[in-house]
C-alpha cells in the first residue's frame, strides 16, 4: 500500500514539473496562432480598403467576406462592406451591413447617414411611430456610447466613487465631508448607470430580434400558413423585428406597428 502511494505520488510530481513548460508552451503557441490570424486578417482588411479605393467593388466585397468568414467583426469593416455593396446596387445587403455596424458603433453619425440614404432607395417607405420625447432622449443617451464604452465609463466612475467615500471618511472639514459625499454619491448613480447602458448596449449588440428582408416581393400573412390571408406586402431592404416563430414561420413588427408573419426563408437577421 505504501509503494502504491508512493509511485502515484511520483508520477504526480514528474506530471507538475511538466505542466508548467507546457502550459506555457500551449499559451505561447495559441497568441501566436493569434498574432497570425490577426496580421492575415489585417492584410485582407487592407486590401479590400485599396480595392474599394480604386473602386474595383466586387473584389473589395470578396475580400470584406473573407475576413468576416475567419470570424473577425467590427463595426468599421461592416460599414466598409456595406459602402461596398451600396456602390454595387445591393441595397438589402447594403442596408443589412449598415444595419449590423449600427449595432457595434450606436450613434455613429456615418453609418446613420448612409443607411439613411440606402433606404430611401429601397420601395417601402415605412413611417416609424411617434415617440415621447424622453424615450427619443434616453435612447440618445444610452447610444453615446457601445457596450465597452459605458462599461468603462461605468468602472472609472465607481473607482472615483469609493476614492471619495475614502476621502469623506477621513476628512475632518465639514464642507469637504459634504462635497465628497455628494459627489461620490452622485457618481456612483452615473456608475450604476454606465452599467445599465451597458448593458441595453449588449443585448442591442448580440440579440437577434430584427431582420432584414431580402425576397423581392412578399406578402405577409395573417397566420403562420401559406394559405393565411394576405396583409399587406413587403420589398427586398426592409427592416422588420422578430416577435415570435412558429415552424418556419415568425411573427414580424414594422415600425409603423403593423403585424403579420412571414416565413423565415424570407430574411436574413441582423
Amino acid at each position: 500500500m505504501f509503494r502504491r502511494k508512493f509511485t502515484v505520488g511520483s508520477r504526480q510530481k514528474a506530471v507538475s514539473r511538466w505542466q508548467f513548460p507546457l502550459f506555457f508552451l500551449t499559451i505561447n503557441l495559441f497568441l501566436l496562432t493569434i498574432n497570425f490570424c490577426n496580421a492575415d486578417n489585417s492584410a485582407l482588411y487592407t486590401e479590400a480598403n485599396e480595392l474599394f479605393k480604386k473602386a474595383e467593388y466586387p473584389a473589395a466585397i470578396e475580400k470584406y467576406e473573407l475576413v468576416l468568414k475567419s470570424n473577425f467583426v467590427s463595426g468599421e469593416l461592416y460599414y466598409n462592406l456595406g459602402n461596398a455593396y451600396f456602390k454595387t446596387n445591393q441595397m438589402p445587403m447594403a442596408i443589412l451591413c449598415y444595419e449590423r455596424a449600427k449595432k457595434l458603433m450606436p450613434g455613429d453619425d456615418d453609418v446613420d447617414f448612409n443607411l439613411s440614404i440606402a433606404n430611401l432607395k429601397i420601395v417601402d417607405k415605412i413611417e416609424v411611430m411617434p415617440r415621447l420625447f424622453f424615450y427619443r432622449w434616453y435612447d440618445a443617451a444610452a447610444n453615446m456610447f457601445g457596450c465597452d464604452g459605458w462599461a468603462i465609463t461605468g468602472v472609472f466612475s465607481l473607482l472615483i466613487a469609493m476614492l471619495l467615500f475614502v476621502l469623506f471618511r477621513i476628512t475632518e472639514a465639514q464642507g469637504l465631508r459634504k462635497l465628497f459625499f455628494y459627489c461620490g454619491l452622485l457618481l456612483l448613480v452615473f456608475a450604476l448607470k454606465s452599467f445599465w447602458f451597458a448593458n441595453i448596449q449588449y443585448k442591442a449588440a448580440t440579440g437577434e430580434n430584427t431582420a432584414i428582408i431580402f425576397t423581392p416581393t412578399l406578402n405577409v400573412k395573417s397566420s403562420p400558413a401559406v394559405n393565411g390571408t394576405n396583409l399587406f406586402v413587403l420589398h427586398e431592404g426592409t427592416k422588420v423585428q422578430l416577435l415570435d416563430k412558429v415552424g418556419d414561420w415568425s411573427k414580424i413588427k414594422l415600425s409603423d406597428g403593423n403585424l403579420g408573419w412571414v416565413e423565415i426563408s424570407s430574411f436574413v437577421v441582423i
